[in-house]
């Protein structure tokens, strides 16, 4: 990954506990065993990009 799409993916997570509270976030990451490649894409894209343009 690279240092944007690394950058855009912590940006994602930063969004997503805003919006869905840390607490929901962390719950569902713990119940992961890995973080997928197309759920850090997502993360990325979605929630990175949402928190860049609010």
């Amino acid at each position: 990954m690279s240092t944007f799409e690394e950058d855009l993916l912590l940006k994602g997570l930063q969004q997503e506990i805003a919006t869905l509270g840390t607490e929901y976030v962390e719950k569902n990451l713990a119940a992961r065993d890995d973080f997928p490649p197309f759920l850090k894409a997502m993360t990325a894209w979605y929630w990175g990009s949402a928190g860049a343009m609010g």
